[in-house]
């Protein structure tokens, strides 16, 4: 949204990333939000961290639905349901999180998760076990690098305070696809 300003030229409001003070209705200055709870304590680590969190939990719930449905392997399905179970978990505290630092969170999956998803669509039987489960430990170790890059460039105290508490998940979740992967 723009607002004008005198001589006709438009400004940013804050709520687009414009910094600069708003005129409100009688006069006074709407100061753009700052604070430990909003955007201001965010850097572009952050934000990419919660957009990629975001995804993560996104594409792990839903190979993990089609998991549930294509497998033969009780295995690959409990894991399926535990990953389902821990991720809606994760997203469930991360919303909020985003939410309240102003960022909004990717609503797709992302081109390459997207792609995995759509190649695992095409696949069944122990092709699709093994498609899942490799794509499992891949996604898994990427997802691992995003939250300890997080705990070390991270700015925010919150987002760093859930990846701390999400990362020990996401190493669990890496070794048992590993494991279940290396037992093929």
């Amino acid at each position: 949204m723009q607002q004008p300003m005198q001589g006709g030229s438009t400004q940013p409001s804050p709520m687009q990333g414009g910094s600069m003070q708003q005129p409100m209705q009688g006069g006074s200055m709407q100061q753009p939000m700052q604070g430990g709870n909003r955007a201001a304590s965010l850097n572009a680590v952050d934000r990419q961290f919660a957009a990629k969190a975001a995804q993560s939990d996104m594409t792990e719930i839903q190979t993990s639905q089609l998991a549930l449905k294509r497998s033969q392997n009780p295995q690959v399905k409990q894991f399926a349901q535990e990953m389902i179970q821990q991720h809606t978990q994760s997203s469930s505290k991360l919303k909020p999180l985003a939410a309240q630092k102003g960022i909004t969170l990717p609503k797709s999956l992302g081109t390459e998760n997207q792609a995995l998803l759509t190649q695992l669509t095409k696949l069944s039987g122990k092709q699709f076990d093994q498609a899942y489960m490799s794509g499992q430990a891949k996604a898994h170790a990427k997802t691992q690098a995003v939250y300890q890059n997080e705990l070390k460039q991270g700015q925010d105290a919150d987002m760093k305070a859930f990846a701390r508490e999400v990362l020990p998940v996401v190493t669990a979740h890496l070794r048992m696809a590993q494991s279940m992967v290396a037992g093929r």
